[in-house]
C-alpha cells in the first residue's frame, strides 16, 4: 500500500463506509420475505434463502481494508515482511 495522508485515508475509510452500507442493505433484503425462494417437487416442498456468497466475500473484504486504514490513521503501521535464509557454512 503506498503511503497516504490523514485526508486521503479519511476519504478512503468514508467511500469504504458507504460501499458497506449498500453491501448490508443488500444482505438485508436477500435475508428478508423478498430473498426466499420455494421449490416444490411432487409432495415435497424446500425453501431457502437466495444468499450470494459474493457478497459476504465482499463484506468481509471491505471491512478488512477498512480495519487497516483505521490503523494507520491511528499510527499503528503493518508488519513489514522479511524473509531469512538459512545457510550451512
Amino acid at each position: 500500500m503506498k503511503i497516504l495522508t490523514r485526508p486521503q485515508i479519511i476519504r478512503r475509510i468514508e467511500k469504504i463506509n458507504e460501499r458497506l452500507e449498500s453491501y448490508y442493505a443488500k444482505e438485508k433484503e436477500m435475508m428478508a420475505a423478498k430473498g426466499i425462494q420455494s421449490y416444490t417437487i411432487g409432495s415435497r416442498t424446500i425453501s431457502r434463502y437466495q444468499y450470494s456468497s459474493n457478497i459476504k466475500e465482499q463484506i468481509e473484504k471491505l471491512e478488512d481494508e477498512r480495519d487497516e486504514l483505521e490503523n494507520l490513521l491511528n499510527g499503528i503501521r503493518p508488519r513489514k515482511a522479511m524473509a531469512i535464509v538459512p545457510r550451512d557454512w
